[in-house]
């Protein structure tokens, strides 16, 4: 079996900003997309990865992703805000917003947005790690198009629905400070899983979803439907997000969501929720810092399970792996190494 080429970082940011100019988007916003895309890879969350580009370029050519969009916000209240977007890449409109977030909270310690007319945002985790550098607790979540089967139905009701919460640490350079980021999707496996094998040309296991007919399959391509996380727990969160993300920002919700790759010729109308909260309200933010720290400290000693080698904390692996795929370079399929390189011989850019 052929084995992943390791591409280095900084290399496969350039390659994707000089894509997406190629297409049409502003330098300063593609500069934005390759951060979050290449982050991704980094971080070992390859399904939110560079594996989304050759989508983004789909939808930005046929104008369902606008590459020159109306962003606006909309402040409704001395914490409290709306970011329309425009139709415009999910990222750059979610980067705006949590600017806007953090804006609103250093001048009355919380900052909420509400996010209409965005598209697909990448790793939620992103913009947590912009949120905790600066020294705020941050909160994402964002509605998708249905994939999640409610516990005890046999159809897609809701999306994956990812959601992400973070914490700051004392800083970057040792594994205690790495910061405290919980990113998950409320199904089992995130959807971009699905994606990766379908580009491989990969089977899966049987037993993250089911097809149309609410059978288990190995065939990526017919999978209809994934699994909520802890059943009615996972099934219920996905509902709680999608209240926040899509009927309190006036956007489709759940079956009423443009699918991602299955309707290509709308826009997505997705709805996004973030929040900053200025922890020097509660405390110092260093003796906050201080106190988490101790924490992750205590919980580090805990003796692992059979089998495992150490007790993570979230956001600690991800962290980790960014580290070492700094410094060994991102490792890239054979199928989707193939199909960059068509992207770039397409618009003259070197891969």
């Amino acid at each position: 079996m052929p084995k992943p080429i390791l591409v280095a970082a900084d290399a496969l940011l350039a390659f994707v900003e000089e894509i997406l100019v190629a297409v049409g988007v502003p330098r300063m916003d593609a500069a934005i997309v390759a951060d979050c895309l290449v982050t991704a890879n980094l971080s070992g969350i390859d399904s939110h990865g560079i594996v989304r580009l050759a989508h983004y370029v789909r939808r930005l050519e046929n104008g369902t992703i606008r590459t020159h969009p109306t962003i606006s916000f909309q402040q409704t209240a001395p914490s409290m805000g709306i970011v329309d977007g425009g139709d415009g890449l999910g990222h750059v409109i979610t980067y705006q917003a949590c600017t806007h977030a953090m804006a609103l909270a250093k001048e009355s310690g919380s900052g909420i947005v509400s996010i209409c007319n965005s598209s697909h945002f990448g790793m939620a985790g992103f913009y947590i790690q912009r949120l905790v550098a600066e020294g705020f607790i941050g909160l994402i979540m964002t509605a998708t198009d249905a994939f999640l089967i409610p516990f005890a139905s046999r159809k897609p009701f809701f999306g994956t629905n990812p959601i992400a919460i973070g914490f700051p640490t004392g800083g970057a350079g040792t594994r205690r400070r790495i910061p405290v980021i919980l990113d998950m999707a409320t199904t089992s496996i995130p959807y971009g899983k699905i994606a990766i094998a379908q580009t491989e040309g990969k089977l899966i296991p049987d037993d993250w979803g089911f097809d149309v007919h609410g059978n288990p399959t190995t065939d990526p391509h017919a999978i209809a439907g994934l699994h909520p996380i802890a059943g009615p727990k996972g099934s219920g969160l996905a509902m709680v997000i999608d209240i926040f993300c899509s009927v309190l920002s006036g956007m489709p919700w759940g079956p009423h969501v443009n699918a991602m790759y299955g309707e290509l010729d709308k826009p997505r109308k997705l709805g996004h929720f973030c929040a900053a909260f200025d922890v020097s309200r509660l405390m110092p933010l260093e003796t906050f810092k201080q106190r988490l720290d101790e924490m992750l400290d205590e919980f580090g000693q805990l003796p692992p399970a059979e089998g495992f080698e150490q007790v993570y904390y979230p956001g600690q692996v991800e962290g980790l792996r960014r580290e070492q795929r700094r410094a060994e370079g991102i490792p890239i399929e054979p199928g989707l190494y193939d199909e960059l390189r068509g992207l770039g011989s397409r618009f003259n850019v070197p891969f």
